[in-house]
């Protein structure tokens, strides 16, 4: 059983397992001095990744030599990236360079595009970006041979659910969403973005509360870095735009994908306001569930400029 796939494990496991489980990580980071989010502004994707990364004791702590490391950008649009309804290209192709410079043995940039599966990473920019790393491997998922069934333990609405074999079969998984609006989970961040590593997606739309399903899948696929960047966003008429966009400057780095997506709200005013844990109820549903937490204000946020 890989790393990833012990803490993935460990991470579906809810109630006073959980607790046990994540209060030792919490405070042995804490020892450290690590804060609990990083927030980084400035201009270059590239420069932003690495003083994030660098803030959160840098890329060996989460990558260790010889690991398969997936990468989950947005990028199942087939858009430019100026729409901002993708991942900056350069912000993914940063962190492979650093998970790559921490040695892990693989890097694999996945995805599961919703249209245009040949023509996604080319029009957002993400093929042009990763040709300097040829080391990078891209796999876009594409029929149920992708996906391996996973129990949903505690999961409210979803109770199983079919999981890209190549995020369970990693060491290490890195999300890395686009901070962008939503027109039926009002925004998409770290906890939405992994609905690109399942096969049915229509069944949240379809057969449950949609704001439940994400909060349970946040049980499900627990990533150990989260960086939502924010360099760009797209404002309105989320997910695939074009809509109103704004330039941000901002990438928001986390060890707690339910507290970096809290934290994130507060970078843009997505659907022309700014929203609150109730307007994004996946979000707030998480932090109630105990997937991670929602009261950022008490969290050691540490601001950079770059």
């Amino acid at each position: 059983m890989s790393r990833w796939h012990r803490r993935q494990f460990l991470g579906i496991s809810v109630g006073s397992l959980a607790v046990a489980v994540l209060t030792p990580w919490r405070k042995l980071w804490a020892a450290q001095a690590h804060p609990d989010l990083v927030d980084v502004s400035g201009s270059d994707p590239a420069t932003m990744v690495q003083a994030a990364v660098k803030a959160l004791g840098g890329m060996g702590r989460f990558v260790r030599k010889g690991d398969h490391v997936v990468l989950k950008p947005n990028a199942a649009f087939a858009n430019p990236p100026d729409w901002a309804c993708t991942t900056h290209p350069a912000t993914v192709a940063a962190v492979a360079k650093l998970c790559l410079e921490a040695g892990a043995k693989s890097v694999t940039v996945v995805e599961y595009p919703q249209a245009k599966a040949d023509k996604c990473l080319d029009r957002c920019g993400l093929t042009a970006a990763l040709a300097a790393l040829p080391e990078v491997k891209i796999k876009l998922l594409a029929g149920k041979a992708d996906f391996k069934k996973r129990q949903v333990k505690g999961g409210k609405v979803l109770k199983e659910v079919e999981v890209a074999k190549a995020v369970l079969s990693a060491d290490v998984l890195i999300n890395l969403p686009a901070a962008k609006a939503h027109n039926e989970t009002g925004v998409s961040l770290g906890l939405k973005n992994a609905m690109g590593l399942i096969y049915d997606r229509k069944v949240f739309h379809t057969m449950f509360d949609l704001h439940q399903g994400v909060a349970d899948l946040g049980k499900a696929i627990v990533p150990q870095l989260t960086i939502v960047d924010a360099t760009r966003a797209l404002l309105t008429n989320g997910p695939a735009g074009p809509g109103e966009t704004a330039t941000p400057g901002r990438m928001v780095a986390g060890t707690d994908v339910v507290a970096v997506d809290a934290y994130a709200l507060r970078v843009a005013r997505f659907n022309n306001r700014q929203m609150t844990l109730a307007d994004a109820r996946h979000i707030q549903l998480a932090g109630q569930d105990g997937v991670g937490r929602t009261d950022v204000d008490a969290l050691k946020v540490h601001t950079v400029k770059v």
